[in-house]
């Protein structure tokens, strides 16, 4: 795997084979049991009351009851009615918890009570550089060791020295496609969607018009399967009511040119990352036969006076996101983008139980979000697993 994990922020996929959490997501975002077999919701989604099952013991031999459950979640009180049922205290209404306690439960070192257990793990500082699992159910087939690198670049390097016979999650298959009897398989990933995101305190992109210009001037890639919203096409809340861009210079032409930058000698720099540099370079070129001269800069974090960034952002499995398109989310609204109709849209999203209501209410921020533009959404991500052939 490549990244820096501490063993609280394991990549999910470990984390499913060693615990569960309370509910579990299915990739329409739609919940089923976990730990818990039921749940309500009371208190105009401030309370909320799980059922757990009696069954789960964790990998130490204890019973899991609802005494053991706290997720340090900011403002949420957890305390057990009695052993296998357990009350959420929320200081606001949040419709979308029973997602956030989809996340696995451990107790200290990593014990769970899933299908694997963890029998090795080796830190470099905070840093997890080894991990191996063994099997505590039938079901279970082998053990599963895991390295850690930094760079897909050293994971390539252990992959060819014969450390490793796979690599999970790379963003491409590099050179490793004709390297040996290894084989390449790829995915999209739904729940990784790749888009240019507008700085809308900048001056050059402060205009809807011209936003709207520069996103009909992408020549789209065939070879990857489009996005055209900030919610993934699988989610239960994905709506195809909204304004799609699709290359069209001339349109992008007539409409630049009725902006005040269309008779400027304007100068746009895209700030991308290196696995998306190609895509950068080809906006770039195409935003210059538009008529603002555009060039491409490779960053190691996203700046904080960028004018445009190409990125990929992960799409939380709940279709609130209040934290990415919130006025007041200074943090995470990387586009400081303020509209006071898509707040409340966000902020009534997050308290509607209804999901039928839930469903309206983000049909609107979609259709509204994408025509005002303040990301362009490009297409879903890939995902490329190499597995050494035997």
């Amino acid at each position: 795997m490549v990244g820096d994990f501490t063993p609280a922020t394991l990549p999910l996929t470990i984390q499913e084979y060693i615990s569960e959490g309370l509910t579990k997501v299915r990739p329409d975002g739609t919940l089923s049991a976990g730990l818990a077999i039921s749940w309500t919701a009371t208190d105009s989604a401030k309370t909320f009351i799980f059922t757990l099952r009696r069954d789960a013991v964790w990998h130490n031999g204890k019973k899991v009851t609802a005494a053991d459950i706290n997720y340090n979640i900011r403002n949420v009180v957890f305390s057990p009615i009695d052993e296998f049922t357990l009350r959420a205290n929320l200081k606001a209404p949040y419709s979308a918890f029973p997602v956030v306690v989809a996340k696995p439960l451990f107790l200290n070192a990593l014990v769970g009570f899933g299908g694997y257990r963890v029998s090795n793990i080796q830190l470099k500082g905070n840093s997890i550089v080894y991990l191996k699992l063994v099997p505590t159910l039938a079901s279970a087939q082998h053990e599963r060791e895991y390295r850690f690198y930094t760079t897909e670049a050293e994971a390539i390097l252990a992959f060819k020295v014969g450390e490793i016979n796979e690599i999970d999650d790379m963003s491409t298959p590099a050179d490793l496609t004709n390297w040996g009897k290894s084989t390449v398989t790829s995915e999209t990933n739904y729940n990784r969607i790749v888009s240019v995101y507008f700085n809308v305190t900048n001056p050059l992109v402060s205009d809807k018009a011209v936003r709207q210009a520069l996103t009909y001037a992408i020549g789209y890639r065939t070879d990857l399967e489009r996005a055209y919203s900030p919610i993934s096409k699988l989610s239960w809340a994905y709506s195809d009511n909204i304004k799609k861009y699709t290359y069209d210079m001339s349109l992008a032409k007539k409409l630049f040119g009725n902006t005040e930058e269309g008779s400027s000698s304007a100068h746009l720099t895209i700030s991308t990352f290196a696995p998306y540099l190609s895509d950068a370079q080809s906006i770039a070129a195409s935003w210059t036969t538009l008529g603002i001269t555009t060039d491409v800069r490779v960053e190691n974090s996203v700046p904080a006076d960028y004018q445009v960034l190409l990125s990929a952002q992960d799409v939380p499995p709940d279709p609130d996101q209040y934290p990415l398109w919130h006025s007041t989310q200074t943090e995470t609204n990387i586009t400081n983008y303020a509209n006071v109709k898509i707040d409340k849209l966000l902020e009534d999203g997050r308290q509607e139980m209804d999901i039928n209501k839930r469903k309206a209410i983000y049909a609107d921020f979609q259709r509204y979000l994408t025509e005002d533009v303040p990301a362009a959404f490009l297409y879903y991500a890939k995902s490329y697993t190499i597995t050494r052939g035997r």
